[in-house]
């Protein structure tokens, strides 16, 4: 059970070395301001720090104990959503961020949690509204857009 317990943790230090890796390229500071590779660092970096923490801690046997395990339908609530997120990243190249980001939105409040569908609604449009006013209009961040565009 120890290694099902380290798991997180290596795959938390795999991640951040993939992002420090795939953020090679890019600036930490530039001039007097935090640069593109400034905020992934600092997450990888406390990424590490947290996953061997808690390596020590397994190896030293202070742990809480036993991991509790999802059950049958929590698992294949797990599932579904990396599902939702494995085809969320299918079809952002295809369909663009929002439309995308509005489905995976719905199939996790219908699907997934089984929430009622007004709200579920209420709470996907309000979402992409948001974005689309903060992101692209006020900070005029460009969104990745549709391949067929």
């Amino acid at each position: 059970m120890r290694f099902l317990q380290a798991v997180p943790a290596l795959f938390m230090i795999c991640l951040a070395a993939g992002v420090m890796i795939g953020t090679a390229g890019l600036a930490f500071w530039d001039g007097f301001t935090p640069g593109a590779r400034f905020f992934p660092g600092l997450l990888s970096a406390a990424a590490v720090i947290l996953s061997l923490a808690l390596l020590l801690t397994l190896q030293r046997g202070t742990d809480a104990g036993r991991p509790e395990l999802p059950d049958a339908p929590g698992a294949r609530r797990v599932l579904a959503a990396m599902a939702g997120l494995v085809t969320l990243a299918l079809l952002i190249p295809v369909i663009g961020l929002l439309p995308a980001a509005g489905l995976f939105m719905l199939f996790l409040l219908l699907v997934v949690l089984r929430a009622a569908l007004l709200p579920s609604l209420l709470t996907t449009a309000i979402l992409l509204v948001g974005v689309e006013v903060i992101f692209v209009r006020w900070l005029a961040v460009p969104l990745p857009a549709p391949l067929f565009q």
